[in-house]
């Protein structure tokens, strides 16, 4: 457990996101995020579109994000990606996060939030696709594929140098939806499109079943918005 000092403001903070957050407790959704294998710490079921409305009057800061992930609380975590600002993140902390990481959820919660910042530099989130932690794996992916969809081409031109490694991640069940997710955005939003289009062609016709079955999907979508 982590001890933090005394600060006022950033206390006073988060005594009123836990309120809102317990107000608007949904035992329900929480039970059935609990039993499709999504568990947290604690869960109190909210929307993230009510924890985006939340974190909405709330000032980007480091300090009260730090503090809320620390809570393990899976609202608590969710927002501190929300406004958290990849600068003001200490490096230690940021690996600390995503050692941390345990459910697809949050993994997607922190590459939206946090990893699609152009800011983040393409370098580390290639070392994040590199790691052993899936859930690190998932994150960057999906950091990956929201920047191309927000900022297009020019954001990662890396992508085409990374294609066997996002082939060998689709091969994992986990990770065919983080991988078919950067290659739509890569193909509907960037010039990578005809790159992108062949290439799952090509995946279509592998032996391993995740890995064409991440090739059809993604052929089919950029077929549909062609």
């Amino acid at each position: 457990m982590k001890f933090f000092t005394v600060e006022p403001e950033v206390d006073r903070q988060i005594e009123s996101l836990m309120r809102r957050v317990r107000n608007l407790k949904d035992g329900e959704t929480a039970d059935l995020m609990k039993e499709s294998g999504a568990r947290y710490r604690v869960n109190y079921g909210v929307s993230v579109v009510y924890l985006r409305k939340m974190a909405g009057d709330f000032p980007k800061s480091a300090a009260l994000a730090i503090r809320l992930w620390a809570r393990e609380i899976r609202e608590t975590m969710i927002l501190a990606t929300m406004l958290v600002d990849f600068d003001a993140l200490p490096v230690k902390e940021l690996e600390e996060w995503g050692n941390m990481l345990h459910t697809i959820e949050l993994s997607e919660q922190i590459g939206r939030n946090l990893l699609a910042a152009e800011k983040v530099p393409s370098l580390f989130l290639i070392e994040w696709l590199k790691s052993e932690q899936i859930y690190k794996k998932y994150a960057a992916a999906m950091g990956i594929g929201w920047r191309i969809r927000l900022a297009g081409d020019d954001s990662f031109s890396e992508l085409p140098d990374l294609m066997d490694m996002l082939k060998s991640m689709a091969s994992d069940p986990r990770l065919m939806r983080a991988v078919g997710f950067v290659l739509k955005m890569a193909g509907r939003f960037s010039s990578f499109r005809d790159f992108v289009f062949e290439n799952a062609k090509k995946w279509m016709t592998e032996d391993d079943v995740y890995v064409s079955e991440t090739g059809k999907d993604v052929a089919y979508e950029l077929e549909a918005f062609q």
